[in-house]
């Protein structure tokens, strides 16, 4: 596996941010809110049968309806391909739900439905 420059994955994953943990390790993350929580429950199990079949688990964060979406690969401590490739899937299971994304800035933004 290869590590991935901020650049790059800007270019493969405009829906995604690019974060460092200073001195740590980078990572990609994505931030969005649900209509109800039985909409964002249901996205989580979803991804969570994925990660399973990937092998490949990320860390999530769930308050209600809002959902943070966070991963890198441990052993590399940056993103690589196997990120990419989840956080495209993540982007195809959002597909088949309503939600809004939730800008660094906390603002929000609909997502396509």
């Amino acid at each position: 596996m290869t590590l991935l420059n901020k650049n790059r994955i800007d270019a493969l994953l405009p829906q995604w941010s690019y974060k460092t943990k200073k001195g740590c390790y980078n990572y990609i993350q994505r931030k969005v809110v649900f209509p109800s929580f039985t909409q964002a429950s249901t996205f989580l199990r979803d991804m969570f049968d994925q990660n399973e079949k990937m092998n490949h688990h990320c860390k999530y964060t769930s308050d209600y309806t809002k959902v943070k979406i966070k991963m890198y690969t441990h052993t590399l401590k940056g993103v690589t391909e196997k990120d990419v490739a989840f956080a495209n899937l993540v982007d195809s299971a959002l597909n088949n739900y309503a939600y809004e994304v939730v800008k660094e800035n906390h603002s929000t933004e609909k997502g396509d439905t």
